[in-house]
């Protein structure tokens, strides 16, 4: 008899063991960006795909790398993204007081991507300084 087998002869109920689910691998959907736009003055900035808790980093990467940069102006085109999780509007927030501390106007623009477009009108509706 094994250990895990001694509760059960010893007529014991055994709750079931719940496991969590493992990590989520990197798929197609990860958030891409690409640069859309440069001058001296202003940057726009492309995300494509999905943005979750497991790929907001990337989002913020990008976002931070473009406001160190130091444009006049950083336009975020964010209309190709499919999913815009809790975790990207915080990348959003982060990278908004990131710009305003580093005198970049930035500007997000959601495009036509639904998923955005209701993340922002809860933000809107929290009234979130």
């Amino acid at each position: 008899m094994t250990p895990h087998e001694w509760p059960r002869a010893a007529g014991v109920t055994v709750p079931p063991v719940h496991r969590l689910p493992a990590p989520r691998a990197p798929s197609d959907d990860d958030p891409g960006s690409r640069l859309r736009w440069k001058s001296a003055d202003a940057v726009v900035v492309e995300i494509t795909g999905e943005v979750d808790l497991c790929t907001v980093a990337r989002l913020a990467a990008v976002l931070d790398e473009h406001v160190r940069a130091r444009p006049g102006v950083l336009r975020v085109d964010l209309g190709q993204v499919r999913f815009f999780g809790a975790a990207g509007i915080g990348a959003l927030l982060q990278a908004a007081r990131h710009a305003e501390a580093a005198g970049v106007h930035l500007v997000v623009d959601p495009g036509g991507s639904r998923a955005v477009i209701r993340a922002l009108e809860l933000l809107d509706r929290l009234e979130v300084d």
